[in-house]
């Protein structure tokens, strides 16, 4: 093929780079066609080709920049036309000039559609030898022939044999010559042809053995006709013969394209139309749980919503999608305006300062109509998350300035950032932005972005020069142990490490093993004497062991997830404890601070329980180091700093969240309740996260290496294992923040007890203490607020597929559709999925641990009654 061009030259001959990729600007229009035009008499003076192409770009870019109906079209045009006379002139007799262009345009330069102006592009044929019938030369419309049709005429023209897989049908005009009779021109045709319709019955058998399935009734007319060419065809005259084989390849060529080249617009209309009543719903559901204080209005909303989506996908099957369309989009509109009370109320709980976060986000889902945008997605996604806790921090700032008097912006902004929380929400502002630019080093660059410089913290240790492999490792290890030692030093903090219980045990050895071994395979694998060796397969076992020990982990934690250390107190009564085991821990809570004051003659006695504040994110921490120790492992050794960069990044927005959260709080209910923007920050951070781990919605750019981390072949010829984890790295960050979303709603209570200066004044009537401890007390709102958390993070997701899929359909034609669009909706999908999947699981594992520390309660009562 020639390239993007409108014209181009395609000479039988040599392939000389020389003129192919001189070098040239994309808005100059001669460079290119002049410096072809300029070795083009020389090339065709020689006599060592075979066949020459030459690729002109000026008419191609001259249609983009001023369309056709410019003068400066006129003049490229007719430089090509001089062009083609020059080259008429100077070949030989046996030689054949093909002129082609691979696309034409529309009346505005564009091309990439499905009009006709844009697939219709112009062939023309010259050599002196040839004898095409003068019929065809006074036609009055061209002979239409598919580019496909190039393939074997050029084949059988150069006497090679027609390509296995082809599917076009020979220009049988184009192989006659002056020599050739009438009889001996029929005879070579029909040779020709029954050729070309031997290659296509071969390739179409072929195709079918390998479970592929045609049209039943185009199935049947090629076999009826390959029948009649195997059993009589001979005994019939030649144009005879020749019909027949016309027919056969045209037939071949219309069932291909009803299999390959046709859009189920039904199956695409009715599967956005699904989308969006399944996004409706989500919302409906979202501002049930908000508005409705009745359980059974969640419920019915539920079943009906479903109904109505189901019925949508049946009677997509039986009913036109513009009906359809109209149907479904009535009856949501009718439902939407007899229960526009509540949607109002939930958009006028929102405020403004909430609504920009959330628009910046859903810019990301606008961006996927452009091929552009999504080349450089990796840069726009950075720049929106540091936008979003932007605004998310200076919203914090404006909303505090509502209640008070200070006059003059400088005088507030100084104020604001000389106290605890303008400085906690400063200082993250600032380790975001730092941490978010650094995180570009570990980008990989896509295939469309020739301005990246491929970096080497994705090339292996082995493949490294001898003088960085140190350097590398060293700073991978130091990564790694950081990696662990935070989280850990976290726990250790909040008093979640304390005791010898099993759990707590494996929480505090197993990262710190898991690490240990990582950093084994990492110097295993550049060690270069071990290629090849007998104990190259013990490489293996490190990997092999971290698996265990985090999926062992993973499980304690869920069956026993409470991190909490009991001291045993002196005998004594604490007092009367009501019945009512759900009441009992806050009764219990208060019973233990009047018993711990300091004018209490029995405080000796009293028991003192270590964690309780934060034991119900303490679980979904201790996973969470395991799960990145894994992600690191898979990712390789030169991600680690990347990784740690990442965690800093979203501890950073967690702090300005808490910070913003404890600084415009009135009541424990707000502190309780997470904020728009901050799911927004979490969905920006998941986006953030799988481009800065070096993937992209691209196949070539999927880590294919991570099939083998612990796997070399021993599972046999299944291929579940190395699917497993090949979609575990690549899809790592959204398994991590679906599963962690919790964290959204407990980080402010958390933050609250570490850093007692960051409560707010306002609450020290209520016991702020507590921390997390407050959903154990409030069962009522934890699981509205996880609720709320859960379907706003998913529906956000669920847009961006939406937008992606009404991409790919929308631009189904667009001449990027393959190589941009289709991959993007295909990663967006399997992200959705995916998030859908762990996000149940992490509020799941989060009501879990709740549900332990009722009976925790329980326990404590009758111990201590």
């Amino acid at each position: 093929m020639l390239g993007d061009d409108t014209w181009g030259g395609l000479f039988p001959g040599r392939f000389n780079r020389a003129f192919l990729y001189p070098s040239f600007n994309v808005m100059d229009l001669h460079t290119v066609d002049n410096g072809v035009i300029s070795h083009l008499d020389e090339e065709l003076a020689r006599d060592d080709w075979d066949i020459i192409i030459a690729h002109f770009l000026g008419v191609d870019h001259c249609g983009h920049r001023y369309g056709p109906d410019h003068p400066e079209m006129e003049l490229k045009l007719l430089q090509m036309n001089e062009m083609i006379k020059n080259v008429m002139k100077n070949i030989e007799d046996d030689t054949l000039l093909l002129v082609l262009g691979d696309h034409g345009m529309t009346r505005t330069g564009d091309h990439g559609g499905d009009s006709v102006d844009e697939i219709t592009a112009a062939l023309f044929a010259y050599s002196h030898s040839l004898n095409i019938p003068l019929p065809l030369q006074h036609q009055s419309v061209p002979f239409p022939v598919a580019q496909v049709d190039l393939i074997p005429t050029l084949a059988l023209a150069l006497g090679v044999p027609i390509p296995y897989s082809n599917l076009g049908r020979v220009i049988e005009d184009l192989l006659i010559t002056v020599n050739h009779t009438f009889e001996e021109a029929a005879h070579h045709q029909v040779f020709s042809l029954e050729l070309n319709v031997h290659q296509v019955a071969n390739y179409l058998e072929e195709y079918r053995k390998h479970g592929s399935e045609f049209p039943d009734d185009m199935w049947q007319r090629l076999e009826f006709l390959s029948e009649k060419i195997s059993r009589d065809l001979h005994e019939l005259p030649l144009d005879k013969q020749k019909q027949v084989f016309v027919e056969y390849l045209t037939l071949a060529k219309l069932m291909c394209e009803e299999v390959w080249a046709k859009f189920s617009m039904t199956g695409m209309t009715s599967g956005l139309l699904l989308m969006v009543a399944v996004i409706t719903l989500a919302y409906l559901v979202l501002s049930s749980e908000v508005m409705a204080d009745d359980e059974m209005c969640i419920v019915n909303r539920i079943f009906y919503i479903t109904l109505f989506v189901n019925a949508l996908f049946v009677f997509s099957f039986y009913i036109s999608v513009v009906i359809l369309g109209l149907v479904a989009f009535l009856v949501l509109a009718i439902f939407l305006y007899f229960h526009r009370s509540r949607f109002s109320n939930i958009f006028a709980k929102i405020d403004l300062l909430e609504i920009i976060p959330l628009f910046i986000a859903l810019s990301v889902c606008l961006g996927t109509f452009s091929n552009s945008y999504v080349v450089v997605e990796n840069y726009v996604t950075a720049f929106l998350l540091v936008s979003v806790v932007t605004v998310q921090v200076f919203s914090s700032f404006m909303k505090q300035q509502k209640k008070k008097s200070v006059y003059g912006l400088p005088s507030k902004l100084v104020k604001w950032a000389s106290n605890y929380w303008g400085l906690m929400s400063i200082s993250s502002l600032l380790v975001v932005l730092v941490c978010v630019r650094i995180s570009s080093w570990f980008w990989k660059c896509r295939e469309e972005q020739p301005w990246c410089i491929p970096g080497h913290v994705h090339t292996t240790l082995a493949g490294l020069p001898q003088v960085m492999r140190n350097w590398r490792y060293f700073t991978s290890v130091f990564s790694l142990i950081l990696l662990t030692w935070l989280p850990r030093r976290w726990l250790m903090m909040c008093g979640n490490l304390n005791g010898s219980k099993l759990g707590v045990v494996l929480v505090r050895k197993v990262p710190v093993i898991c690490s240990i071994l990582v950093a084994s395979h990492w110097a295993l694998q550049a060690v270069p004497s071990l290629q090849g060796s007998p104990l190259r397969m013990y490489v293996v076992l490190p990997p092999l062991l971290t698996y265990f020990f985090a999926v062992f982990l993973m499980a304690l934690l869920f069956f026993v997830p409470l991190l909490i250390y009991e001291v045993p107190p002196r005998k004594d009564d604490i007092g009367p404890v009501t019945e009512n085991p759900y009441n009992c821990i806050p009764q219990l809570y208060h019973s233990l601070k009047a018993k711990y004051s300091t004018d209490n003659p029995k405080r000796q006695s009293i028991p003192i329980v270590y964690g309780l504040a934060t034991a119900v994110s303490a679980p979904l921490v201790g996973t969470l180091i395991v799960l990145l120790i894994v992600i690191v492992l898979l990712a390789g050794d030169g991600v680690s700093p990347g990784i740690l960069l990442l965690v800093g990044t979203t501890v950073a927005c967690l702090s300005a969240q808490a910070a913003s959260t404890w600084m415009n709080a009135d009541s424990l209910g707000d502190v309780m309740k997470p904020s728009w923007s901050s799911v927004c920050t979490w969905f920006m951070l998941s986006l953030h996260f799988f481009y800065s781990t070096g993937h992209h919605a691209t196949f070539p750019s999927l880590h294919w290496s991570a099939a083998f981390v612990g796997f070399e072949g021993q599972w046999g010829s299944s291929n579940v294992i190395p699917a497993i984890l090949v979609g575990f790295n690549t899809f790592s960050a959204q398994i991590i923040f679906a599963f962690s979303l919790p964290l959204i709603v407990l980080c402010p209570l958390s933050f609250g007890v570490v850093f007692p200066k960051l409560r707010n004044s306002r609450l020290e009537g209520e016991d702020t203490r507590q921390g997390e401890f407050l959903f154990v007390e409030d069962r009522k709102i934890a699981a509205s607020s996880l609720l709320f958390t859960s379907v706003l993070y998913i529906i956000l997701h669920a847009i961006k597929v939406l937008f992606s899929a009404a991409s790919a359909f929308i631009l189904r034609r667009h001449l990027m559709v393959w190589k941009i669009f289709a991959p993007h909706f295909i990663f967006d999908a399997v992200s959705f999925i995916v998030t859908s999947f762990f996000v149940p699981l992490g509020v799941l594992f989060t009501l879990r641990i709740i549900d332990v520390l009722d009976m925790f309660g329980v326990y404590l009562r009758h111990k201590y009654s």
